[in-house]
């Protein structure tokens, strides 16, 4: 994009050559409010200025906006860093709550192997205090009669 915007201004600089190279006798009086006399100039020297003065102000104005860019490119590095260093704190608390979740998992599990290892000692104790309290219902049939 600049090199085209360079080549612009040559094609206009090779014109405003061309335009005042067949007109360079050719003066102009100038009527200024609170001029005495008019200011007579040669039409390629307010050519010449008047080119001068808006490659002048173009320059300056591609400066400032190239100094934008760069203060814009700074912040934008300097948010990418504060960026990059939340997401490597986010990823070092992801990788420490999975680790912590495997650990709760394999304590959930153990404990539910202990749960259930209790629940098979309550059954057995449980059907043993039946058997104990109810002894005539394990008899077989026939041995209850002959007592």
């Amino acid at each position: 994009m600049r090199l085209i915007k360079r080549l612009i201004e040559l094609a206009f600089v090779i014109l405003i050559i061309s335009l005042f190279m067949k007109n360079k006798d050719l003066e102009l009086p100038i009527n200024y409010f609170g001029l005495a006399q008019p200011l007579t100039v040669g039409f390629w020297e307010l050519v010449t200025f008047c080119v001068s003065i808006g490659i002048i102000i173009a320059v300056l104005g591609d400066f400032i906006t190239q100094l934008k860019w760069i203060g814009e490119k700074r912040r934008m590095i300097k948010t990418d860093r504060e960026h990059q260093g939340e997401v490597g704190r986010l990823n070092g608390r992801i990788q420490t709550l999975e680790s912590e979740n495997r650990l709760l998992k394999q304590n959930l599990d153990q404990k539910s192997k202990e749960v259930s290892e209790v629940q098979k000692r309550l059954d057995t104790l449980s059907s043993e205090r039946r058997e104990a309290s109810h002894p005539d219902l394990e008899q077989p049939a026939g041995a209850a009669e002959t007592k």
